[in-house]
């Protein structure tokens, strides 16, 4: 029995197969440990690193293309000033798209970042950034509803804010 009545301890073989496993989920909860807020070389980590992300990586950020080198110096500017990640979420969309949200705080910036990443082979191939992919959905939606409305240039909500609701139609 374990700590709790009603939980059983799982047998320690099952348990070392488990640590011992080589998942994509693995590497990226290693990598992600590193960053607890102390300030190192990123020759430390670089090995994670590696195991991390694919060679081909690359991310669409703001309509730049980021690669793995990119990402490289961001990170190693990170670690350099002691960067910590809190991982908020990791949801297995599908078997190779995972959609994560963590947190990057130190003492330049406080900030959240959520990421559809794809995975080939056990590495990051690809990212995209969920909050700014809705926040495109949202203009789109506006757009739309503005050529129902009739074409006018202006959004719905200010063209009901221009018109006098005490004014009677004639």
């Amino acid at each position: 029995m374990g700590l709790f009545r009603h939980h059983r301890t799982a047998p320690v073989e099952a348990t070392a197969t488990a640590a011992n496993e080589d998942t994509f989920e693995t590497h990226f909860l290693r990598y992600l440990r590193t960053f607890d807020g102390t300030k190192r070389d990123f020759s430390e980590v670089e090995a994670l690193f590696n195991e991390l992300y694919d060679d081909d990586f690359y991310e669409n950020k703001n309509d730049t293309l980021v690669t793995k080198d990119q990402v490289r110096e961001a990170h190693t500017r990170l670690f350099e000033i002691g960067s910590k990640v809190t991982l908020m979420h990791f949801k297995q969309k599908r078997p190779d798209q995972i959609d994560i949200k963590y947190r990057i705080f130190n003492a330049e910036k406080n900030r959240t970042i959520h990421q559809l990443i794809i995975i080939k082979d056990k590495k990051i191939i690809r990212a995209e950034d969920l909050d700014k992919q809705e926040e495109r959905r949202e203009e789109k939606e506006i757009r739309r509803e503005e050529v129902r409305m009739g074409g006018y240039p202006t959004r719905r909500e200010e063209r009901m804010m221009r018109t006098d609701p005490y004014m009677m139609d004639p």
